[in-house]
């Protein structure tokens, strides 16, 4: 099973790492909206959390790319974990949504080590199961966030987001101590490149996924941080029963992950991407049509759900296109520009859900729908079948 999946020693245990800190996120990541108003804050605000949180995940993960193919990786990877261990704790002793500030900023700047993770992974994976490694890795963030929902929105129902932050803060250790259990990451001495080699015109395929993706970041980010509120506000749905779809459509995405990676090596990238764009679609137009009904809900969840388990594609259609000792710049490149451009759409989308609530949905169902479509159609200038593992 391990060499089907094209996974090494490393890679398990930073699945592992993923997934408990996937468990601590989910407990209040979806409720976070919910706590940010308990605090004082409204839509806008929710809008300007998320803009900031994006901000800041684009100032550091350049840089942070950068720095993986300089230094040991594994290194990379434990410190942007401890960061991030004291946030819930900060989050817990917040008196007011302006003291959420400092640690968003902190939670997110812990992302400098994302590029990292992505760059191990495409370095440790056997070339031919890459997608699929990729997609095991990078969505078992969502597995350990199956059941946070569910849990979260139960202890905060009975007793309180504190609890809740609390246990988070613990699962981030725990997470800690496992991403401490992978061998060093060295990097790869690599000849110097000239910097031309880093245009668009030289490196068509790289660039042309790097802008697709903040097409598609900033379409999904005028909707997404409103789901939780449009479903309070709209549905009239209780924190617990957003809970639970909320686990719905996490688990989705985590069990269909891997096999959109398999779907991937096999159909090609752009028309898998496509289809499960397409099923995206399904699912906003599901929450649009019936907010108040739970069974509606379910199925919304279900379809975004595996719609979202097909995203990780773009991830592997870079790392398929960078070199092997670029690999951390050229995700961290990748993630600065789609978090830059998913970080702008937040706040217009809290001004459209203030004037109507329905409309960042209708706005990211109408778009991703066209993007959905494109994609299966293979994108302009370039074969459907995925490109090769090297330029």
């Amino acid at each position: 099973m391990i060499k089907r999946l094209g996974m090494t020693r490393d890679l398990w245990w930073m699945t592992l790492a993923q997934g408990l800190w996937g468990l601590g996120f989910g407990l209040y990541g979806l409720l976070f909206p919910l706590y940010i108003e308990k605090l004082g804050g409204g839509p806008v605000i929710v809008g300007l959390m998320s803009t900031v949180s994006g901000i800041i995940t684009a100032f550091v993960v350049f840089p942070g790319g950068w720095l993986s193919d300089r230094v040991d990786r594994r290194t990379v990877l434990i410190w942007g974990s401890i960061v991030a261990v004291p946030v819930p704790f900060l989050f817990a002793m917040a008196p007011h949504w302006e003291w959420l500030i400092v640690g968003v900023v902190l939670y997110f700047g812990s992302a400098f080590s994302v590029p990292t993770t992505q760059a191990v992974v495409v370095s440790e994976a056997s070339p031919n199961k890459l997608s699929t490694a990729y997609n095991v890795v990078m969505s078992v963030f969502g597995a350990g966030m199956v059941i946070g929902p569910t849990i979260g929105g139960y202890l905060t129902s009975h007793y309180s987001y504190q609890l809740v932050f609390i246990l988070a803060g613990i699962l981030y250790a725990l997470s800690t101590l496992a991403m401490a259990q992978i061998q060093p990451h060295p990097p790869v001495p690599i000849q110097k490149t000239h910097q031309v080699e880093w245009r668009p015109k030289t490196r068509p395929r790289y660039f042309q996924w790097v802008i697709f993706s903040a097409g598609l970041a900033t379409v999904q980010g005028i909707a997404w941080p409103f789901v939780v509120p449009y479903w309070k506000t709209v549905g009239h749905l209780s924190i617990e029963t957003i809970g639970v779809l909320g686990s719905i459509a996490i688990l989705a995405a985590t069990v269909t992950g891997p096999i959109w990676g398999r779907v991937g090596e096999k159909l090609g990238i752009p028309r898998a991407l496509g289809a499960g764009l397409g099923l995206l679609v399904v699912g906003w137009m599901a929450l649009l049509w019936a907010p108040e009904s739970i069974g509606w809900g379910l199925f919304s969840g279900l379809m975004r759900g595996v719609g979202e388990g097909s995203r990780g594609l773009q991830g592997v259609a870079v790392g398929r296109v960078a070199r092997p000792g670029e690999i951390g710049t050229a995700y961290g490149f990748y993630n600065l520009v789609t978090e830059l451009a998913g970080a702008l759409a937040p706040l217009p989308g809290g001004l459209l859900f203030r004037n109507w609530a329905y409309a960042p949905l209708v706005i990211a169902t109408f778009f991703t729908a066209i993007i959905a479509w494109w994609l299966w159609n293979g994108l302009p200038g370039r074969p459907t079948p995925a490109p090769p593992i090297t330029p």
